[in-house]
């Protein structure tokens, strides 16, 4: 009977859970269909003057896609952008090959102030053909170093920090600035990570249902309590001055980007000043997919170090009301249901296996049958969901959004079908072991992820 009991109480917690995270990815999912018809409304305002941008770009190793990526920025479609690339002490082709693909000459004259100390600058360039092009060679020091670096020689009060193997839309910066023009108190903008692919491969359309469903949409719902916690590093715009005013990027954060952010809501309530922080689903740019299944465990893992890393930087806001929705609401979520929720999912595995131990056993009652079927229910129903979840992502995306082909349409609906049995437990295998590698090891500063 006690054993009955525990297995009635063990399996109303899965349910609690379960039904948690099923109930919140669904009030956002809501939240994110209000918001875009309330964002193409803002984004695509007239606007009679446009401010100057300083686009960053930090680079390491990036000889395949650096190129491709600086060209996108130089022919982006706005008015005043100034391009600035960070070469951060690369030790393949990078800098040669900016050097002769857009004529750049040594820039002795311009000299930078060091509001944010960072590793000495070996050189810089200018461009002969391309007037707003700025290259900086300097000592490695790693991407957070080289994001302070591009922000300390930028000129422009807003900044937009790109990874170097992304590509922007035509009218991406536009979407981005529009808002802040209109809302002074917002101080970030960011907007939409897809993934391309050269090969149409199963593991990159799960990597493309993936990001439409926990960038393009899932984020857009905190802000109606402005709680957004990531803005990804691949697409960020900053006022200058909150970036200064928090001493820019930490180079002890492994993931320099969510830590950014929770620093400047940080400051920012600590001080009573009124602030936006948002995510946009219109604004968009594109980065290379992972190509393979070792390349993604040391991304994902990445992450998880990086997450595990801001969330013991900040620890002092958790369900603290001081912080208001941040340390009551959204740092609780990532908690529980980013950090904690692998491990309690393979509990959840073991309790399963031990139910089935149990029952072969025949020492059950038919009576206590329901109590040992509800922990096989509870897992087939947040299945169902999972699904239907990722479903209706793409349908909004397709319907709201960008307008995908329905070949393409139906290869997302399809690979998300096989997401729950795959691709899912990838992602909780490089949970649990990018946490067992950070507990194991704190790291002393910002690396950059050379394996994606």
């Amino acid at each position: 009977m006690l054993v009955i009991k525990s297995i009635y109480f063990i399996s109303l917690f899965f349910f609690s859970f379960v039904c948690a995270g099923v109930l919140i990815r669904f009030i956002m999912l809501i939240l994110s269909v209000i918001w875009i018809s309330r964002e193409k409304k803002m984004i695509k305002s007239v606007v009679n003057h446009y401010p100057k941008v300083s686009l960053l770009i930090p680079a390491y190793n990036e000889e395949d896609t650096i190129i491709e990526s600086v060209t996108h920025a130089v022919n982006a479609d706005y008015p005043d952008l100034e391009i600035i690339v960070v070469n951060d002490g690369s030790k393949d082709k990078t800098l040669s090959l900016i050097i002769d693909a857009f004529d750049l000459i040594e820039h002795k004259e311009k000299q930078i102030t060091e509001t944010i100390p960072t590793q000495q600058i070996i050189q810089i360039f200018k461009s002969e053909t391309v007037n707003n092009l700025v290259v900086i060679n300097k000592e490695n020091g790693g991407k957070a170093d080289a994001l302070n670096c591009a922000i300390n020689a930028s000129s422009a009060q807003y900044v937009l920090a790109l990874d170097a193997d992304t590509h922007l839309t035509k009218n991406t910066i536009r979407y981005l600035i529009r808002p802040i023009l209109q809302d002074k108190e917002i101080v970030v903008t960011s907007g939409s990570v897809r993934i391309i692919s050269e090969k149409n491969s199963i593991l990159s359309n799960l990597q493309k249902a993936e990001f439409v469903n926990s960038i393009s949409l899932f984020r857009t719902g905190w802000n109606y309590i402005n709680a957004n916690l990531i803005v990804s590093g691949a697409l960020g715009l900053f006022n200058k001055k909150v970036l200064f005013d928090v001493n820019g990027y930490h180079n002890l954060a492994i993931g320099e980007d969510m830590e950014l952010i929770v620093r400047i809501h940080r400051r920012l309530l600590e001080n009573h000043e009124p602030y936006k922080i948002l995510q946009f689903a219109l604004p968009t740019c594109f980065t290379q997919a992972v190509p393979s299944i070792k390349e993604m465990i040391n991304q994902r893992k990445r992450w998880q170090k990086g997450l595990l890393s801001s969330l013991r930087l900040n620890t002092k806001l958790f369900f603290n009301p001081s912080y208001k929705a941040i340390g009551l609401i959204a740092l609780p979520f990532y908690i529980l249901f980013e950090a904690l929720s692998p491990f309690i999912e393979v509990l959840g595995l073991f309790f399963y296996i031990f139910l089935i131990i149990y029952k072969s056993t025949g020492s059950i009652m038919p009576a206590d049958n329901f109590a040992m079927a509800s922990p096989f229910i509870i897992w087939f129903a947040g299945l169902v969901f999972a699904v239907f979840n990722d479903w209706l992502s793409i349908t909004i995306d397709k319907m709201l959004l960008r307008g995908m082909s329905w070949k393409e349409y139906f290869q997302l609906l399809l690979s998300a079908c096989t997401s729950p049995f795959f691709y899912h437990f990838l992602q909780v295998y490089c949970k649990i072991k990018g946490t067992v590698e950070y507990v194991s090891t704190i790291q002393t500063s910002t690396k950059w992820d050379t394996k994606r």
